[in-house]
């Protein structure tokens, strides 16, 4: 692998996140003011609406492009090609769509996901669905960035829609009075801005020639991750829909602060998975057999479960300290959430799947986990809505581990491809224990903060071996030299 494009791709992406992260991190106390825990629990309602549509409406397409640039890059016409061909079946599959979403019917069909008395169809759900529209185009263009290693325009573009969102929602919400729909129509100008400014890069780039065997390909290897990632999307936020059918929107609301927060912690999975992705591709063209692939892996869940660590542990402090008391009960969720993030981060495997074109087990990996995920939210919340975060919280954590398992264990079988098993356990039990969960709890006191850091330490020994430090310092001191560099 070119360790020195992943370490500039990761520098990139980790600034990027850092900044949008903590841009989040700024202004999400602000618009949790700005907004009641029962309008806050309804963004969090829409959230998963505009994700599941993202992965409807975009026709898994992103992946496949992948692929295709690797064999087409030297061919800027034929590539050229591919991308006409393949943008217009998402422009008529979206005209088709929204066709469909104007008929009762569509809004028959919607009522049974979530209750229309408290979430209105028009206008949040169609804007939620606008800005899915415009999400899987953006999805597109930034896919091919990240495989010519245009870290910066990925970058920049990230940042643009970041305080772009949240300033206008600002404006929208306390001076318009626009409330939810404030919020929602500030991201979706947002991601039209970034569309804007993608659209000359990739859009630019088209050679209006449609060709039908790319279409046929495209849709060959597009359409079946759109149920792959259809059932992962189900595993990753149907707790938020489930948990609105049952409990009252303030817990929602509650709930969703604790997973925005917990996301946090994909400043580091998502900068790796960003850099890695290309350098993987063209590290298995090469050779298919190549440790330092596995190797990479295995310290990548090192580094996010120190993060996690370090997040489960201070969490509680943060929340008290930045939000409202209404948003306190956050802190009963925060370190199941950021759990889930870690084995969530193995996700990373499925490249092996699809370098493969065995895309299809990532299908039956992620069925399994959508059935226990959906079964688990679905018997047990009803039964226990006073508890009901803390249940959504450890189904979606256990799909994500039993994925992962199966995952590895047909990686190993069918590809003779094996990881440090005992590493990657020991990092599972780390950042899932009792201990953990007491000194994460909502009671903060001195002693508790000393004991606090007796357990980082420990799990600093545990976790942090030079290969990794280095990682971590390298990773560090790249990001410092590029604020340095743009520093007026």
């Amino acid at each position: 692998m070119d360790n020195k494009n992943l370490l500039k791709g990761t520098m990139v992406y980790s600034l990027m996140n850092l900044v949008t992260k903590m841009g989040s991190f700024i202004f999400l106390p602000i618009i949790t003011r700005l907004l009641t825990q029962e309008e806050f629990g309804i963004v969090g309602t829409l959230g998963p609406i505009t994700s599941l549509f993202t992965v409807i409406l975009g026709l898994g397409l992103y992946n496949a492009q992948m692929k295709k640039y690797v064999d087409l890059k030297d061919s800027e016409d034929e590539f050229g090609s591919y991308m006409f061909s393949s943008t217009m079946i998402i422009v008529v599959f979206n005209v088709l769509t929204y066709m469909f979403l104007f008929t009762p019917f569509a809004q028959k069909m919607f009522s049974y996901i979530v209750d229309l008395s408290k979430v209105s169809y028009y206008p949040l759900i169609i804007v939620s669905i606008l800005i899915a529209t415009t999400n899987a185009f953006n999805n597109l263009s930034t896919t091919l960035f990240r495989m010519k290693r245009m870290y910066m325009k990925v970058a920049i573009g990230s940042v643009i829609s970041l305080f772009t969102t949240y300033i206008l929602a600002i404006y929208f919400i306390k001076y318009l009075k626009w409330g939810v729909f404030g919020n929602q129509f500030a991201n979706l100008i947002a991601l039209l801005i970034v569309f804007l400014y993608y659209f000359k890069d990739y859009f630019g780039k088209f050679k209006f020639k449609m060709n039908f065997n790319y279409v046929k390909y495209s849709l060959r290897n597009g359409l079946p991750l759109i149920f792959i990632e259809l059932t992962d999307q189900v595993v990753n936020l149907s707790d938020r829909l489930v948990l609105a059918k049952f409990v009252s929107l303030a817990v929602v609301g509650g709930y969703t602060l604790a997973f925005t927060g917990g996301r946090v912690l994909s400043v580091v999975t998502g900068s790796f998975v960003n850099s890695w992705t290309p350098e993987f591709y063209e590290a298995m063209k090469a050779d298919r057999t190549n440790p330092k692939i596995t190797k990479s892996v295995e310290n990548f869940i090192a580094i996010i479960s120190f993060a996690c660590v370090i997040a489960q542990l201070f969490a509680p402090e943060g929340i008290k300290l930045i939000f409202p008391a209404s948003y306190h009960q956050a802190i009963n969720y925060m370190a199941l959430i950021l759990a889930g993030i870690v084995v969530q981060a193995l996700f990373c495997l499925d490249y092996f799947f699809h370098f493969h074109e065995d895309s299809i087990y990532i299908f039956y990996f992620t069925m399994f986990a959508m059935i226990f995920n959906l079964a688990g939210n679905i018997i047990f919340i009803p039964r226990y809505p006073e508890i009901g975060p803390i249940i959504a919280a450890w189904t979606t954590l256990l799909a994500f581990l039993f994925r992962a398992i199966m995952e590895m264990v047909i990686i190993r079988k069918k590809y003779k491809i094996s990881f440090n098993y005992k590493k990657l356990f020991l990092y599972l039990i780390i950042v899932v224990n009792p201990v953990i969960f007491y000194l994460s709890n909502s009671n903060i006191s001195w002693m508790k903060f000393g004991l606090k850091i007796v357990y980082l330490a420990i799990v600093t020994k545990l976790l942090v071996n030079r290969e990794v430090y280095n990682k971590i310092m390298n990773l560090v001191n790249g990001i410092k030299r590029k604020i340095i560099n743009s520093w007026p």
